[in-house]
């Protein structure tokens, strides 16, 4: 149903009835298929979704995100490569209050690749770094992705979202020495941008203000236990829109705007969720994941190989799935088969989340490298995909591994949380 052109909701809930059908007869089927799409989307849990993402949405169209950029720009422009370097730096801070890769790809791409024009930049490297940014919002939270996966598997969500802020830096950082060795090696790749004076430097500085205070009382409160994580979705949407009029970046077309996007990527995201709860609700009656916890739980192997097994099973459907119906899909049969293996619930969802973000830029699907395409239409949609290689590879080899051998880096946060 995929390959011919389904929406993959509407796959999920197909192939969900179908098997129910199966199972319980036609009955059955019948009365899951009237129950489930209100039981699984009027959900306390779930409507923490359209809150980030009106909080994203506010943050993209007042402007915040185009202070984090030349903020860094300002900072580190002069070092080699130093342009591409501030994108991925506005990349990650524009993260820490939008959780949209959508939204920061096509606002960085925007600032970011007429800069690294006019100084002569490698088209690949632009694009790929432009892209590949816009990826690091699935992993620095508020992360939508990390939300389902902790509401697929019970796992806390709270912690979900503070796991994932010092793999979101790892990531930022890989990225960013990438470029700079790079630049270093073949100055003709990414030639120094402009430096500033101090004075300039320190001037821009309060550009973050607006990022750091939406992350700051959002993710803040989740940490210290003043809010779950709804309350710190909606504060933070009250709160980017108290700002954007307070610093006069907001009017009603803008606001317009931000809610209608909201609707838009809400209601898509939901679609997907109430087939996927059809599709959970065969594969639990059918005991499938269970048996295939079992098997894998089975299998003479080292835990590594099953852990690399699982690399590989991602990075495959990442070419064919987008990004949350590849986590709503798989994440029944990997979770709990993993879990009984002894892997960290919470580490797990940040490994899957991470995986999943790399499928966001693989073909042929590559959804990060068709938002660029429109972003700029002159760049052959080849040239995108090339421009991705360096940087997968590097997140493949370095932080894939890292977070395996030091799991501490995703769980260390979380476990000085209180109950």
């Amino acid at each position: 149903m995929l390959v011919i052109g389904l929406p993959i909701g509407i796959s999920m809930g197909i192939m969900g009835f179908v098997g129910l059908l199966a199972l319980r007869g036609f009955g059955g089927a019948l009365t899951s298929l009237f129950t489930i799409p209100y039981s699984s989307a009027a959900s306390w849990s779930l409507s923490v979704i359209p809150m980030f993402v009106l909080m994203g949405y506010l943050t993209f169209y007042s402007g915040f995100a185009e202070d984090a950029y030349n903020t860094a720009y300002k900072w580190v422009g002069r070092l080699p490569g130093g342009i591409a370097i501030a994108t991925l730096i506005g990349s990650g801070f524009f993260a820490a209050a939008s959780g949209s890769s959508i939204a920061a790809t096509a606002t960085l791409g925007k600032m970011s690749l007429p800069q690294m024009q006019r100084f002569n930049y490698d088209t690949k490297l632009s694009v790929g770094c432009v892209a590949i940014g816009g990826t690091i919002a699935a992993v620095i939270p508020p992360s939508i992705m990390l939300v389902l996966f902790g509401i697929v598997t019970e796992q806390s969500v709270g912690r979900l979202l503070i796991a994932g802020i010092f793999p979101g830096i790892l990531t930022v950082v890989v990225y960013c020495l990438l470029v700079f060795v790079r630049a270093k090696l073949n100055p003709r790749l990414a030639p120094r941008g402009e430096t500033f004076p101090w004075a300039e430097r320190f001037k821009s500085l309060p550009g973050l203000v607006g990022i750091i205070v939406i992350f700051g009382i959002t993710i803040g409160g989740i940490y210290a236990g003043i809010f779950t994580p709804t309350e710190a979705g909606s504060l933070g949407a009250f709160v980017a829109l108290v700002m954007a009029l307070a610093m006069r970046r907001m009017n009603g077309g803008k606001f317009r705007d931000s809610v209608t996007e909201t609707l838009r990527v809400t209601c898509s995201i939901f679609l997907i969720i109430i087939g996927a709860y059809i599709f959970i609700q065969f594969l639990a009656i059918s005991r499938l994941p269970i048996m295939f916890g079992e098997w894998i739980v089975g299998l003479p192997v080292p835990h590594f190989v099953v852990f690399i097994g699982v690399v590989i099973l991602y990075l495959i459907l990442g070419m064919f799935l987008e990004a949350i119906g590849n986590l709503l899909l798989t994440v029944p049969f990997i979770f709990f088969a993993m879990q009984a293996l002894g892997f960290d619930g919470i580490w797990l969802g940040v490994i899957v989340v991470k995986l999943i973000e790399l499928g966001m830029i693989t073909p042929p699907v590559g959804l990060q490298a068709f938002i660029l395409h429109g972003v700029a239409p002159d760049i052959p949609l080849g040239d995108i995909f090339k421009g991705f290689v360096p940087y997968f590879l590097v997140d493949l080899l370095v932080t894939i591994p890292i977070l395996y051998i030091f799991p501490q880096i995703a769980t260390f946060l979380p476990s000085t949380m209180g109950p």
